[in-house]
């Protein structure tokens, strides 16, 4: 279950609101650009963050694929995130391969908690620690039944493994920032201050209430190898600072039509967002919805395209007796790939291009083909929006809206 009191997530929050202060985004969008699988090395990598860090509000990053991945990769990723104003998502690894096995009620309690420990462990473990640095993951939901929420034990597992990950994040860097003002070491204070200009996100790591977590991390030691989200650096002028300190994960969308997937796991999955808006930012999706500019609210979302009077009935009978749907106020994050004809012409248009000596864009590569797709996609979503019936309004539509935001895969 969500946190007491929590009804927003920071995450989208930041998302929603970057384009008020950065006016860089390509038309004023909030997109991700994920690295493609040319993308291979951390210098490549950084270069990729430094280039688009000024245009974008996530960067999805494949850290698996990555041949000499260091600390000093996350290091300068967060630095370029800080400085520019974007989130850092991990996409490479997606958390919970065993699909809906997680959700079967009838399993044996302790078989499910090892099986959720493991899948913690993907998140926070190994060499690329995702929970240490990234502010979201990807991962396919456990499959719980729509109305059966709460008995849910993978995504509440995954959120406090991202609180403890935070919890040794805050002490490292408040022990660093002590280290800079100090050559004591206060060795003996067993209790430890967050400055206000720390912010993580997570209500218990306030000021007013650190949290058992944090005291619990006191254990941890600080000589570790651990990330620090770079204190001394000051976000772009004018840009709100991101909340790289905030953690969340994306679920994987199975599509809503020729999918191996059953509609129930579908529906599962978009309850499992729902009853969790705390820490699931959403929905990953391989369908062109922001090209398509659909859905606009929950209720399409769940109901489909192209679906028979039966099926939308069903669909209809779900969203109206599931409290999950009706009760969440804020908007549901939905990322999309931009088409991929679109893309793949672009590229297909720079490669049989003559070479310009010198060119007339000066702009790195990576930047013209961000701005020339986007502008591409925004032509196609305007003429869909067009061709499409007068859609009602979605605020007046019961449940939550969709919050679409673009992927481009770059280079």
């Amino acid at each position: 279950m969500p946190l007491d009191g929590a009804s927003k997530n920071p995450i989208l929050d930041y998302i929603q609101k970057l384009p008020e202060t950065k006016k860089s985004l390509p038309f004023g969008v909030p997109t991700c650009v994920m690295a493609s699988h040319l993308i291979t090395t951390s210098a490549a990598l950084v270069q990729l963050a430094a280039d688009l860090g000024p245009y974008i509000a996530v960067l999805a990053v494949q850290a698996e694929i990555i041949d000499d991945w260091t600390q000093e990769t996350t290091d300068e990723l967060t630095f370029y995130a800080k400085k520019h104003g974007f989130i850092l998502w991990e996409a490479s690894r997606v958390l919970n391969s065993t699909l809906n096995l997680m959700g079967r009620l009838a399993a044996h309690h302790d078989s499910l908690a090892t099986l959720a420990d493991i899948i913690k462990r993907n998140y926070t473990n190994g060499a690329i620690r995702n929970a240490q640095w990234a502010g979201l993951a990807s991962a396919w939901a456990p499959g719980v039944p729509v109305d059966h929420q709460e008995k849910d034990l993978l995504i509440p597992t995954l959120r406090r493994a991202a609180r403890e990950a935070v919890a040794t994040t805050v002490k490292t860097i408040q022990t660093e920032i002590s280290a800079d003002l100090s050559e004591s070491s206060h060795e003996e204070e067993e209790e430890l201050q967050l400055s206000p200009q720390v912010s993580t996100g997570w209500s218990e790591f306030s000021q007013e209430n650190m949290g058992s977590a944090l005291r619990k991390s006191s254990t941890i030691s600080v000589t570790t190898e651990t990330i620090t989200m770079q204190p001394h650096v000051q976000p772009d002028e004018g840009i709100a600072p991101a909340p790289l300190l905030s953690r969340g994960i994306a679920i994987c969308l199975p599509c809503d039509k020729e999918s191996a997937f059953t509609s129930e796991y579908r529906k599962a999955s978009i309850a499992a967002a729902c009853a969790n808006p705390d820490f699931v930012i959403g929905f990953l999706s391989a369908e062109p919805y922001f090209a398509q500019d659909r859905p606009r609210n929950l209720r399409e979302l769940i109901i489909g395209d192209d679906v028979d009077d039966a099926q939308h009935k069903e669909g209809q009978e779900v969203f109206s007796t599931t409290p999950h749907f009706l009760e969440l106020e804020r908007p549901i994050a939905l990322f999309s790939f931009v088409p991929y004809e679109i893309a793949y012409a672009y590229d297909m248009e720079v490669n049989q291009a003559p070479k310009e000596d010198p060119p007339d864009d000066a702009r790195p590569a990576s930047v013209k083909k961000l701005f020339t797709v986007m502008e591409r996609v925004m032509a196609v979503r305007e003429e869909n929006r067009k061709k499409q019936a007068a859609p009602n309004d979605a605020s007046k539509l019961p449940g939550p809206s969709i919050f679409h935001i673009p992927v481009n895969l770059i280079p």
